[in-house]
């Protein structure tokens, strides 16, 4: 008899994904009022959240894939104690949310969302409202926090397509993007005083939660615009809202919040100096399907004995589960 893999539902319309697995396993879709029950005989699953509890229901579960990089919901130490495989999708997104960078950097420097409500309701009465002047890109400065695979698209974008000049701040030197962009490697506190516009593409750790706090938002310039595409909790939320109430910096663009979804009594909606979308980073169709590939190669390895998997969590490589 084959294994059982769960899927999200959402996933039956990748056919390949569906062919991949089906050759190895017997493949049930969560449904979410039967889902504990579904853990008990399952060998492998895509999808989140999974804790010491989930892992004592789950007594023959051998990988989990999460669909995307961050895996920040997921006990790693557990699934590791249980010899549980943890298996993410890096590089198969950097492009999409490299380029949702680039559109909320657009949207909130020209104005987008208020020339758009503007056109719909006053520009024909002349009304007041009428967006205000943005910035010329060319020879303006990025900084980026997070020089990986994500930021480097970020940053080539930025040099190569507007000619901005790019400092950035990391855990680690990238040699590549100072050699081929010219990027500077600065500390966090002179990035977030130099730049004239930051994104945030940093993993949440215990390290990165809270690392942008009213201190370091009140370095930048007041002219300045932070963009967070990575995880809600590494800017404290409470704090960006007082600065930007203040006018204390022009703007922000977020695409992750500390809690989603969004609460609509949230103080962030009635800013008007932010965009805000609903964590759609990774949403084309191209990087959808190859994260779902991605999950699917993931599993088959694990189930075929192919261990540890190519895109297991970093601390889980080199790990030998025999479960």
């Amino acid at each position: 008899m084959k294994p059982k893999v769960l899927l999200p539902p959402f996933m039956s319309r990748y056919d390949k994904v569906i062919q991949m697995l089906d050759h190895v396993a017997h493949i049930e879709y969560i449904d979410k009022k039967k889902y504990r029950e579904q853990l008990t005989d399952a060998e492998g699953m895509v999808g989140g959240r999974i804790n010491e509890k989930v892992l004592q229901d789950a007594l023959r579960l051998k990988v989990v894939a999460r669909y995307g990089v961050g895996y920040d919901d997921c006990d790693v130490e557990a699934m590791t104690r249980h010899e549980v495989y943890l298996c993410h999708t890096p590089g198969v997104l950097s492009n999409s949310v490299a380029d949702m960078v680039l559109a909320l950097l657009l949207a909130c420097n020209r104005k987008i969302v208020q020339a758009d409500r503007y056109v719909r309701d006053g520009w024909e009465d002349r009304a007041p409202g009428r967006p205000t002047y943005g910035l010329d890109l060319k020879g303006k400065t990025l900084g980026i926090f997070g020089l990986g695979r994500i930021g480097l698209e970020v940053a080539k974008r930025c040099v190569k397509g507007f000619e901005m000049d790019l400092i950035y701040f990391d855990i680690n030197h990238n040699r590549k993007a100072e050699k081929e962009l010219g990027a500077k490697f600065m500390t966090l506190e002179e990035v977030m005083k130099k730049s004239d516009f930051i994104s945030v593409n940093v993993a949440l750790t215990s390290k990165t939660i809270g690392m942008i706090g009213e201190e370091q938002l009140r370095m930048m310039k007041k002219t300045a615009y932070i963009i967070n595409t990575s995880r809600g909790p590494v800017i404290e939320q409470a704090s960006l809202v007082k600065v930007l109430s203040e006018g204390a910096i022009a703007g922000a663009c977020l695409d992750v919040f500390e809690k989603e979804p969004i609460q609509k009594n949230d103080p962030l909606l009635k800013l008007k100096n932010v965009v805000l979308s609903p964590h759609i980073g990774s949403a084309t169709e191209e990087a959808r399907e190859a994260m779902a590939i991605c999950d699917a190669k993931n599993i088959v390895a694990v189930i075929k004995g192919e261990i540890p998997p190519l895109n297991v969590v970093p601390e889980q490589r080199g790990m030998i589960f025999k479960r």
